[in-house]
């Protein structure tokens, strides 16, 4: 009898542990497929071939200021670098001559806040609309060979490195987040110091901090940073803003970050009391802002994802069709059953799922737009101190595209009170200095990361997307080539397309 029930036992346990193996390998499958590594990568070394020397012609070109245009003048690109900026410049006969008459050169754009997960076919989304430079905000070991790559053949963008999210747990839950969220965990400093270590060791250029670490592994993360020399970068953990001014913390990577935390100052609820809560922010942020600026603590922005969080939230469909959806890796806005990580209806993770009553659904509604508006309260209070922003897009969060974001950033930038100059600063200079980058200006011994508009940007912002060429190291893109390289990567998202999305494109 013993033996019978022994024998029942095992049997039930070996059954419990094939279901939980073959759960575990579905969910693991799941967790890498909405990375976006099966869509098909395109090549491009085909359409783009390096040239020696590049001349670009009677050009404006932007200040390094940039607060104005210079006109006619002569840029000679030779090797990826800018080696002559002026008038009547001597013609080379090997040169490929570019007509600059009438069109306007800007430093190529910088996304200082992206998730490039494992989407290859983003790095061409990036230099198709422009943007030469991008810093990545979780990054794992394939984008480290990816800039590798780059590095040594030119085609992409460059690439700033942040480490994998920090958190802060033990026991399952510390696996478990390291897991699913890819994350660093630690608890103790002992810990701490091996995995800081590691990420320097890896080629990480900055340590990415997440908004759930505690105050005592905060601190312990910014003392073994700064003895690793390697920044600190992200999230505002869990601490109060008054301590978060003063840690070290070189950036916050989301303006929302401080709004956050303004909101738990408030301490009551933001739907019934919207407009107490924005008095509240208006009479704080100056003071906050100040308090940023002389502990010299940068800000990313991401400002155009959460003024769409309302629609994503209320009118998802209407906001599907306003962005470049095509393009956006199929794997990635198809989410998982998981939970809800995809852009798409019913997969969407903004999108509203509780009551299904009118007062309810009118009580988010106020509080999502209340803090979209905190959003822009705040942003004027730093641009008014003089806060060093710096334009980013969370790019690869719900409805964000690589590439296309950026410039509808730029616009929401302009929206919140910065002028045209300052959004391109915001852009171009002010990362490419905080990166230390030998970028961001037109300037004799810079990159020659580029672009070539058709119209001035600073009359209009969105001139930033009428873009002619874009050249980046030896290498350069014109029109026709960048509609190859789009239609290129709607092939190869069709290809790997599991929901139709026709119903979602305009």
């Amino acid at each position: 009898m013993k033996k019978l029930w022994f024998r029942r036992f095992l049997y039930a346990v070996t059954i419990l542990l094939i279901v939980f193996i073959a759960i575990f390998i579905w969910a693991d499958n799941e967790l890498n497929k909405v990375l976006g590594k099966s869509t098909e990568v395109i090549t491009i070394s085909s359409i783009v071939k390096p040239s020696k020397i590049i001349q670009i012609k009677n050009v404006n070109i932007l200040s390094e200021d940039c607060t104005f245009f210079i006109k006619n003048q002569d840029i000679i690109i030779k090797n990826g670098k800018i080696i002559r900026v002026g008038e009547n410049q001597l013609m080379d006969s090997t040169s490929i001559i570019i007509d600059g008459v009438n069109k306007y050169l800007i430093p190529g754009l910088i996304d200082s806040h992206v998730h490039l997960k494992e989407s290859q076919n983003d790095l061409f989304l990036y230099l198709a609309n422009g943007v030469t430079y991008v810093r990545e905000m979780a990054g794992r070991p394939i984008v480290l060979e990816w800039r590798k790559s780059i590095k040594k053949n030119g085609i992409g963008p460059r690439m700033f490195i942040g480490s994998p999210p920090i958190y802060s747990e033990s026991g399952l839950t510390g696996y478990y987040y390291r897991w699913t969220r890819q994350s660093v965990n630690y608890s103790t400093k002992s810990d701490a110091q091996k995995e800081i270590k590691r990420i320097k060791e890896q080629g990480y250029d900055a340590v990415k901090m997440y908004g759930f670490v505690t105050p005592e592994m905060f601190k312990t993360t910014i003392e073994i940073a700064r003895e690793n020399n390697i920044p600190v970068i992200g999230h505002i953990p869990l601490v109060n803003l008054k301590t978060f001014y003063h840690s070290g913390q070189k950036e916050i990577a989301h303006i929302e970050e401080i709004t956050v935390k303004n909101m738990e100052d408030f301490g009551k609820s933001i739907s019934k009391n919207p407009k107490e809560y924005i008095n509240f922010l208006k009479v704080r942020s100056e003071q906050i802002a100040k308090k940023i600026k002389e502990n010299n603590i940068c800000v990313t922005s991401t400002i155009s994802l959460i003024e769409s969080l309302p629609k994503q939230r209320f009118a998802l469909e209407s906001r599907l069709k306003e962005i470049e959806l095509k393009y956006a890796n199929p794997e990635i806005i198809e989410g998982t059953p998981l939970y809800k990580l995809g852009w798409l209806p019913g997969r969407n993770g903004y999108e509203y799922d509780g009551e299904d009553k009118p007062e309810a659904k009118k009580i988010s509604l106020i509080f999502w737009e209340t803090y979209a508006e905190a959003i822009h309260i705040m942003t004027k209070a730093l641009i008014d101190n003089k806060v060093t922003i710096l334009a980013g897009t969370d790019a690869n969060v719900a409805t964000v595209v690589p590439g296309f974001s950026l410039h509808n950033e730029l616009v929401s930038l302009s929206k919140s009170g910065m002028t045209n100059s300052q959004v391109l600063y915001s852009a171009t200079v002010a990362p490419s200095s905080w990166m230390k980058s030998n970028t961001g200006k037109i300037k004799v011994g810079y990159n020659s990361d580029l672009v070539l508009l058709a119209k001035n940007p600073l009359e209009d912002i969105k001139n930033t997307k009428t873009i002619e060429y874009v050249f980046f190291d030896k290498y350069m893109i014109d029109k026709i080539h960048i509609s190859t390289i789009f239609k290129a990567i709607e092939d190869a998202n069709n290809k790997n397309r599991n929901i139709e999305i026709d119903q979602y494109i305009n």
